[in-house]
């Protein structure tokens, strides 16, 4: 299944007047949305919404949203579903803070490690997904990682396609951030499920 990758991005638009809010933040996310994949609309739904703070100190680094095709069903392990279906799904993450390119790296290559003993699968992808990050994070950033089945992982950054990468292993590598057995914060991974 091949998919068009500017309409997945551009023409994401509510389904209903509904939404979800993360708590402290205010921040509010529509709870459906809809992709355009080989010309036809699919649905995705929220499965939850949290906030990624700094452990002590309790300051706001990120805003993240997350979804998953309406019509899958996640049965008992939906952190696990999530992770590891060969599904249409999307994470997006709106910075709250700036900081390096190295620390924003070092974050999501740091969980993926915690969660894997050999990463041969994906290696090299992986080293491709952090070139997309060319600079510093700022304040404001938006990032989305929209996956689909034949269509590959979609990065962009600002609304702006960094790149697609279409190796399952390594979707699932970056979903064990917030989805796996060692997620970047339990809280957060219970957070992101909450709407299901």
């Amino acid at each position: 299944m091949k998919w068009t990758v500017v309409a997945a991005i551009l023409l994401t638009v509510p389904l209903v007047a509904g939404a979800i809010t993360e708590p402290k933040t205010k921040v509010e996310y529509p709870d459906q949305v809809t992709v355009t994949i080989d010309g036809a609309e699919v649905s995705l739904v929220a499965t939850g919404v949290g906030l990624r703070e700094k452990t002590f100190a309790k300051i706001d680094v990120y805003v993240i949203v997350s979804y998953v095709a309406a019509d899958v069903s996640l049965g008992e392990d939906a952190g696990t579903a999530l992770r590891t279906l060969d599904v249409p799904k999307r994470i997006q993450m709106d910075l709250r803070r700036g900081f390096s390119r190295d620390k924003l790296i070092g974050a999501f290559k740091d969980v993926i490690e915690k969660n894997y003993d050999d990463m041969s699968a994906f290696e090299a992808d992986m080293a491709t997904f952090f070139e997309y990050f060319d600079r510093d994070a700022e304040d404001r950033d938006k990032i989305i990682f929209d996956y689909t089945p034949g269509g590959g992982l979609t990065t962009s950054l600002n609304d702006e396609v960094k790149g697609n990468i279409d190796n399952l292993a390594f979707v699932e590598a970056l979903w064990t951030v917030w989805f796996g057995e060692k997620p970047a914060n339990g809280g957060l991974k219970k957070d992101l499920l909450k709407a299901l």
